[in-house]
Parts: structure tokens; C-alpha cells; sequence
């Protein structure tokens, strides 16, 4: 039994051979040119479940970033206010020790008591500072941040932490920094005005030194804290890189496969054409 072909079977065969040979090196040329095999995930079967996995652990990265970024600006804020107040704290203590000495007069309290009274109106100021997007360096309230995958930390230095209870961002003259500092200054007056004190020097001094206390803690916590994050950014750097390589190794075009695939691509198109053009010029066609 013989099988006939037609003269349009054979014409159709060699151009349909030769389109697919030219799509086939026009793809693999493209994939060399972007250097991308698959210009998104979806575009391959086994990339669809790996880049859904690739985009969620990137928008997390992105999340983490942002949340370091917030919580390293926040706290290097608020450790930039605690160490000028520290300071001022220290300040009063020097003026608490020359309040001691026998040889002062009237006078001489009148004096410290104007350089105390100064100082706390600079402090409270300092309590109720803003940053620089007019948000409040100590908030009433924080927030716990994720930073990395299961570590969170404090968004900020609250109020209360550094200045003790009582008082408020609204009320910093009830909260027991201010109060103790505050005690400083009444006792200076009273000494100036030659009443007795209300308060004993010790409880006024011990009063100094708790505020004084309780804010450098708040400072160290504040700086660990900070650490904490130059950590998780070092780590997540590190998971970066690690996220960029995958998203490398799924999309990004394996050159010396494409550039065989290619070559092999042109020459069957080559051939294609070739064959294409001598049955052209064959008997069978020239009788068309």
C-alpha cells in the first residue's frame, strides 16, 4: 500500500516547520537578551508555587525593614532626650551637694534655687518633646514591633518608664520625676526664705537619686533595644541576599542552556529553510 501526500500537505509541513523553528529561536533569543526566563512566576507550572511563597517572604522582608527602620528612629530619639536630661540630673545632684555646705546664706539658696527651678522647666520640656514628625519622643503608650520573624520589641520609651507614675504626656507635673525635682526646689526656697523644710534633705536627695536611677535604666533598656534591631538588620540582610538569590535562580535566565538552545533553535530553522527552498525548486512544484 502507498501513502500519497499532496503538494499542499508538503507545503503546508515545511512552512508550519519553519514558524516553529522561528518562534522557537525568537524565544530562546529574548530569554538571552533579558536575561529573564520567565518574565513572572506564573509564567512556569513549578515557579507559580515557588514565587507565591518568594513574593510573601519578600513583603514580610519589606515589613521587617520598615518596622527596624520606625523602631531605630524612635529609640535613638528618645536616648538622645534621656542623655541631656541625665545630664541635668547630674547637674541638680552638684547643686544638691553645694546646698549642703554650712557656709551658705539666704542668698546663696536663693541662687541655687533659681539654677534647680531652671532645670526642671528644661527637663519637663524635654518630657514632652517631639520628633521631627511632631509625634512625642515618650508616648503614654507603645507598641510591641515585630522586627523579625517571633522577636519583638518596644516601638518606643513610654512615658512612665522614664519618669516614673503619676504622670502623663498631658501632665508631666504629676509624674514622680518632676515631682522629685520639684521637692529640690521647694526645699531650696524654704532654705532661702530661712523656714524650716517640709522635707528632710535625705528624702529630698533619695527622691533625686530614684528619678536619676530610673532613667538612666530606661536609657540602657532603650540602647539594648537598639542593639536588638542593628542585629535583626544584619539578619535580615542576610535573608535578603538569600531571597534575591532564589528570585535569581526562578526568573533569571541560565545562559549557557539558553545560548545551546538557541544555536540548536537557528539551525533547525536553518535547515527548515533549506529543505524549504530546494523542494521549491523541485519537479513537484514546478508542474504546481
Amino acid at each position: 500500500m502507498s501513502v500519497r501526500f499532496s503538494s499542499n500537505q508538503v507545503v503546508d509541513a515545511g512552512v508550519q516547520g519553519m514558524d516553529n523553528a522561528l518562534a522557537d529561536a525568537m524565544s530562546w533569543n529574548q530569554k538571552i537578551t533579558t536575561g529573564k526566563q520567565y518574565s513572572k512566576a506564573s509564567d512556569n507550572a513549578y515557579a507559580v508555587s515557588r514565587g507565591v511563597r518568594l513574593d510573601f517572604d519578600i513583603s514580610r522582608l519589606d515589613m521587617f525593614k520598615a518596622n527596624q527602620n520606625f523602631v531605630s528612629s524612635s529609640h535613638a530619639n528618645a536616648q538622645t532626650q534621656m542623655d541631656s536630661m541625665v545630664n541635668e540630673m547630674n547637674s541638680l545632684k552638684q547643686l544638691f551637694v553645694q546646698s549642703q555646705s554650712g557656709a551658705l546664706n539666704k542668698s546663696n539658696f536663693a541662687a541655687l534655687q533659681v539654677q534647680a527651678s531652671q532645670i526642671r522647666d528644661t527637663i519637663k520640656n524635654q518630657m514632652t518633646a517631639k520628633d521631627a514628625t511632631g509625634n512625642p519622643i515618650f508616648n503614654d503608650t507603645v507598641n510591641n514591633v515585630q522586627i523579625e520573624p517571633n522577636v519583638t520589641v518596644k516601638s518606643g520609651v513610654q512615658f512612665n518608664d522614664a519618669f516614673g507614675s503619676g504622670g502623663t504626656l498631658a501632665v508631666p507635673e504629676n509624674s514622680a520625676m518632676y515631682v522629685n525635682i520639684d521637692r529640690f526646689v521647694t526645699y531650696l526656697g524654704e532654705m532661702a526664705s530661712g523656714t524650716n523644710p517640709s522635707r528632710t534633705a535625705v528624702a529630698v536627695s533619695d527622691g533625686l537619686n530614684t528619678s536619676f536611677d530610673q532613667l538612666t535604666m530606661a536609657e540602657q533598656r532603650s540602647g539594648g533595644v537598639a542593639s536588638q534591631v542593628d542585629n535583626s538588620k544584619s539578619a535580615m540582610g542576610a535573608f535578603g541576599t538569600q531571597m534575591a538569590a532564589s528570585q535569581s535562580a526562578l526568573l533569571d535566565t541560565d545562559m549557557a542552556a539558553a545560548t545551546a538552545s538557541y544555536t540548536r533553535a537557528q539551525t533547525l530553522l536553518n535547515a527548515a529553510q533549506a529543505m524549504f527552498a530546494r523542494l521549491q525548486q523541485s519537479n513537484l512544484f514546478s508542474k504546481l
